[in-house]
Parts: C-alpha cells; sequence; structure tokens
C-alpha cells in the first residue's frame, strides 16, 4: 500500500515538474522577463510583446488547440513521435519570423541572440526527433537557463539544477529514456553556447 502511494505520488510531482517547465511556456517567460529588462520603458516593451504575441504564443497555441480537437495530436506532451514534425515546423516557423521582426525593430542584440539561439536549437531537436526522441523538456530549459548564465553571469549557474529534476520527472512519467534527457541537455547546451558566442558573447564553456 505504501509503495503504491509512494509511486502516485511521485508520478503526481513528475506531472507538476512538466507542467511548470512545458517548453514553449519556460522560453515565452523569460522572453517576456528580457522584452521589459531591454526595453527602454514600460510602452516599448508593451510595443515588442504585442508584435511578438502572434508568431511566439498565438498562431503556436490555435493551431495546437485546432490539432487536438481533430486528433492530430493527442496529448499536450506530442508524446507520439509521428505527430511532431507538423506542430514543430509551425513553431520553427513562429520563431524565424520573431527572429527577423526582432532584428528588423533593431531591437538590442541580447534579446535577439536569445530569441535567436532557440530558433537553432529547435531547429536542431526538431530535426533529430524525426528519427530519435530527444526531450525537448530538458533542450528548453538548459537553453533558458545558459542563456540566464551568459547574460547575467555564473553567479545564476545555480538554475542549472532545474535541468536534472526535469529529467527526473520525464523519466519517471516514461516519457523519456535517460540518454534522451540527457542528449536534450547536451545538444541545447553546445547550440546555445554556440549562437552566442558567434555574435560576440564570453561563454563559459
Amino acid at each position: 500500500m505504501k509503495d503504491n502511494a509512494l509511486r502516485e505520488y511521485r508520478h503526481l510531482v513528475a506531472e507538476v515538474v512538466s507542467w511548470v517547465f512545458f517548453p514553449p511556456l519556460v522560453g515565452t517567460v523569460f522572453f517576456i522577463f528580457l522584452v521589459f529588462w531591454y526595453s527602454s520603458d514600460i510602452t516599448e516593451g508593451l510595443k515588442w510583446m504585442i508584435l511578438m504575441s502572434p508568431f511566439l504564443l498565438f498562431i503556436p497555441l490555435i493551431f495546437f488547440a485546432v490539432s487536438y480537437k481533430l486528433g492530430w495530436v493527442h496529448d499536450i506532451d506530442l508524446s507520439n513521435r509521428e505527430e511532431r514534425p507538423v506542430f514543430l515546423l509551425v513553431f520553427v516557423l513562429g520563431l524565424t519570423a520573431a527572429s527577423a521582426v526582432l532584428y528588423f525593430m533593431n531591437v538590442p542584440t541580447k534579446l535577439f541572440v536569445y530569441v535567436f539561439s532557440g530558433l537553432i536549437m529547435t531547429i536542431v531537436t526538431s530535426i533529430i526527433t524525426l528519427n530519435w526522441k530527444i526531450s525537448f523538456h530538458t533542450a528548453a530549459t538548459t537553453s533558458v537557463v545558459t542563456a540566464i548564465n551568459i547574460l547575467g553571469g555564473l553567479r545564476f549557474a545555480p538554475f542549472f539544477l532545474l535541468i536534472p529534476i526535469i529529467a527526473w520527472a520525464r523519466i519517471v512519467l516514461k516519457k523519456h529514456t535517460f540518454w534522451q534527457v540527457v542528449g536534450g541537455f547536451v545538444v541545447a547546451l553546445i547550440i546555445t553556447e554556440a549562437v552566442f558566442y558567434l555574435f560576440g558573447f564570453p561563454v563559459f564553456i
């Protein structure tokens, strides 16, 4: 009885962790923070948000809702790898449009590079997932945490402790294997550091 209760508790905690660190949510929350951190005032920040919202929020969310309603996808995790390509293509196109708009708006380089690094990371992991179910949860959080440490300094290194917690949750839920969560971490870390480095930012590896 105690073993069953413990398993249920572990499963519940893993579900909560997975929802809190849902990939699009993690990336978008930090983007919103950066928008208002780097904008000159609230008005400018709101303008950037209004321009970005269709590409980063509304189009992907509406497409997912329609896809779920029509049965093209069966859960929010896109657990069936065959269901991922079309949704990921829409998300990649949204990030591409967002990167282009930010570039032509001449926003601070740090904000642009964050979104652009997310775009490259999403493209690479999307290609990988066509043949191997890499973990987007660990990839997305690794990308964000790496960006935080590049932009804010290694005093934010403790945020990396979130990654093994997320990896544990995905394994407990049987959404991914050990190597799939490790793959998400490694790929996101390398790509995020490489993109920031190419734009002249000092990195820590």
